[in-house]
């Protein structure tokens, strides 16, 4: 997507100083989803193209599997609200719960141009019954929840806009994109392979999970 400057205080992505103690911090909040109930989805969508033949942003195409959002926003069982967007540490981007974007993500009436505030009905919601996290050049690249026996994958990436309206699926960079058939994630051609995938548990460790045991797009390698 091409951004106009005045966008860029809009920006969910933050930077940060980050060590393995804050690393283990953000897996372990993404964690603590599991065994939670989602009651609903709500979020704030980048357009796919700023304008297309004069009519306007396109926010959806039917080529592109995902979501491209500038943030994501569930709420849980007891009203909490649980904000995902994402951070810049170094050169990449990475998944973190972000509780500074929650106030603009409940608020519908702020958001126009090349974003658009959404509710989103097509994402499962129920019980949450896994969370897998993986890590990839030091970041929280993908989230793997499985809500009500139905998956969503959660990426850090951007599909961006190129000047010939093409577009280029780069990872690791500061939208937040969604798919709820996860093995769509796969038909992609991304600018950057799609490797070094570790699924980890809260304290950083490898998971333990065989390869062949996760699903195939998130396989170690």
């Amino acid at each position: 997507m091409l951004i106009p400057a005045t966008f860029h205080q809009y920006r969910a992505h933050t930077p940060v100083v980050m060590d393995e103690s804050w690393l283990a911090g953000r897996v372990r909040e993404f964690a603590a989803l599991r065994g939670r109930h989602i009651e609903s989805w709500v979020g704030v969508e980048w357009a796919l193209r700023e304008d297309v033949a004069g009519t306007g942003p396109q926010f959806r195409d039917p080529s592109v599997p995902c979501l491209q959002l500038w943030g994501l926003l569930a709420t849980l069982d007891d009203d909490e609200p649980f904000g995902i967007g994402t951070y810049e540490h170094s050169t990449d981007c990475g998944l973190w719960r972000h509780e500074w974007l929650q106030p603009k993500l409940q608020n519908q009436d702020v958001w126009d141009g090349i974003t658009r505030w959404q509710a989103f009905g097509e994402l499962p919601t129920g019980h949450v019954d896994e969370v897998a996290v993986f890590v990839g050049s030091s970041v929280v690249a993908e989230v793997l929840l499985t809500i009500g026996g139905r998956p969503l994958l959660l990426m850090a990436g951007e599909a961006s806009e190129t000047w010939g309206d093409e577009l280029r699926f780069v990872r690791l960079d500061e939208s937040v994109l969604v798919f709820t058939d996860p093995a769509e994630a796969d038909s992609i051609s991304w600018a950057s392979p799609r490797e070094g995938l570790v699924q980890v548990t809260p304290d950083l460790s490898p998971s333990g999970v065989p390869p062949t045991a996760a699903p195939p797009m998130l396989r170690r390698t």
